[in-house]
């Protein structure tokens, strides 16, 4: 998905991060002088050859501004929550972000951000995952962060082969690792229809990916190099061409460039365990935390009947909202991000945001995980009690009175907007509680009141107490979750699905099949999500 909303643009080409550091020389002993001042978000829409010299390995740049690009990414991943077309549809961006989890905090990883976001992220999560897993396992992201980009025959590194198996596709649970190279022996392999994989299948699949690499200048043999591209690209000599076999299925010796790399990666789309492995992630993420068997099943079948659909993922979520439309709203209770936390305290209280200079990221950091900040390939847990756990409760805490009084310089709201001239405190907490909360929650106010020992019946009128008073009921353990799906009809409207034809039967499948033609695009005009 492209930027083409108009306030998101707006907030984006007016935004201005700071920018310090000393002076300082490079590894080679080149010098470089310091800076302090405001640079525009101009990184965002650059393509791999633009941002390779960002990159450690090209040395171009001061290693200080090394991390711009990333800095860039998270501002803008802010913004898209704040002024984006929908909040739920950051939400699912969110969750492929975490599922093809890489750390951007690498020197190698972080240079390329804006373009793997851009390209491989919000341009595939709504499209087909097969297509999403080619598009991750070629970008110099990954193939940095999991080591590919040197694996080479003889020498095969089994990083990428293991997390594309255990985390991108199948799963750990699919893990026979008590028959490690005995795949005979693995159920269904006899058939070709094997249950899960092996040592051996991530050995072999490690094998398929040799060769690929990217283009920062290395020497491929014969006085070759590299051009310095930071694209993606094929090293014949560096394959291992013979014969192999993945998931009980045979690979045949010399086939053309990638095609082996290609097989591994559709094997691993349309097996049946990645389907269930990512119907279980889906559903505890966008459906509830209780996961139903007969919530998971049907969410794998809608998987694999789309597959070769060109939106698959969009049909999975329209299915997603389906199973969640007849639950109570409490059974759906998600841990808002610390961005989603920050976007419905603006939206609740209409604050004008601004970035200011950026020091709100910090904040955000501090509050969560940070925006490709998880250093481990599994991405970070997906549990309400972790989210809001004692390691973060107390920042979020901060995160919200910071913004309520604008501590950052994000901006003021008008505590007193629809509100009588000063207003008694009940009045005026009762007021916030509708806008907070989505309906009257009395008990909540009160329990803020006889906390600051305030009298009900007298009145607020200083504006700076009004704003702490707001971000404090803010504060409260219901403003820290909500239901992430949207409405059946706002579903309809945004995904441009025929979603009556995905309507689950009793058994939990499917009833129609149909595959349009185009992708899935959202509209501009799509609202967004409100707080169930």
């Amino acid at each position: 998905m492209t930027i083409d909303h108009p306030l998101l643009e707006s907030a984006i080409s007016q935004t201005q991060l700071r920018m310090r550091y000393s002076a300082g020389k490079y590894s080679d002993g080149r010098e470089f002088s310091g800076v302090d001042e405001l640079r525009p978000l101009t990184l965002l829409p650059l393509d791999l050859p633009q941002l390779f010299r960002y990159s450690a390995l090209a040395n171009q740049v001061p290693p200080p501004v090394r991390s711009r690009p990333r800095y860039e990414v998270q501002a803008a991943t802010l913004l898209h929550g704040v002024y984006g077309v929908s909040a739920w549809y950051e939400e699912w961006v969110n969750f492929w972000r975490e599922h093809f989890s890489v750390f951007g905090y690498d020197g190698n990883v972080g240079p390329y951000l804006p373009h793997w976001d851009r390209e491989v992220i919000r341009k595939h999560c709504l499209g087909n995952f097969f297509q999403f897993l080619e598009a991750s396992a070629q970008h110099p992201c990954m193939l940095y962060y999991l080591n590919n980009r040197s694996s080479r025959a003889g020498n095969a590194n089994e990083n990428f082969a293991r997390e594309l198996l255990e985390l991108h596709t199948l799963g750990q649970g699919a893990y026979l690792h008590f028959l490690y190279s005995d795949w005979r022996k693995v159920p269904g392999a006899l058939q070709g229809k094997p249950t899960g994989y092996i040592d051996e299948d991530v050995y072999e699949a490690a094998r398929a990916f040799t060769g690929w690499t990217v283009e920062d200048g290395s020497g491929i043999g014969g006085g070759q190099r590299l051009p310095k591209t930071g694209r993606f690209t094929y090293v014949a000599q560096w394959h291992d061409p013979y014969q192999k076999r993945v998931l009980a299925t045979e690979l045949r010796s010399h086939t053309p460039a990638l095609a082996d790399g290609q097989a591994v990666l559709r094997l691993c789309a349309h097996h049946p365990a990645s389907a269930q492995h990512l119907a279980k992630k889906l559903v505890r993420r966008f459906v509830s935390e209780e996961l139903r068997p007969e919530w998971i099943a049907s969410t794998a079948q809608v998987f694999q009947d789309r597959r070769d659909a060109p939106n698959q993922l969009a049909w999975v979520l329209a299915h997603l909202v389906q199973l969640a439309e007849n639950l109570p709203a409490a059974q759906k209770q998600k841990a808002r991000t610390p961005t989603r936390l920050l976007s419905a305290f603006v939206s609740a209280t209409r604050l004008p945001f601004q970035l200011g200079e950026g020091q709100i990221l910090e904040v955000l950091n501090r509050a969560g995980p940070p925006i490709y900040g998880w250093p481990s390939p599994d991405g970070p847990p997906d549990d309400s009690q972790w989210n809001l756990g004692a390691a973060y409760l107390r920042q979020r805490h901060e995160l919200v009175l910071g913004l309520a009084q604008n501590s950052w310089g994000t901006g003021e709201f008008n505590p007193f907007e629809r509100t009588a001239a000063q207003p008694r405190y009940r009045e005026f907490l009762g007021r916030w509680e509708e806008d907070l909360f989505g309906e009257s929650r009395p008990e909540l106010s009160q329990a803020l009141l006889i906390a600051h020992r305030l009298n009900a019946d007298e009145r607020v009128s200083d504006p700076k107490r009004a704003r702490y008073l707001v971000g404090l009921l803010a504060c409260s353990p219901s403003f820290q979750t909500e239901v992430i799906l949207p409405s059946m009809a706002e579903a309809k409207r945004v995904l441009d699905l025929p979603i009556d034809d995905l309507v689950p039967s009793k058994k939990g499948a499917p009833v129609k099949k149909r595959t349009p033609s185009q992708p899935t695009t959202l509209s501009d005009s799509a609202p967004q999500s409100s707080r169930a």
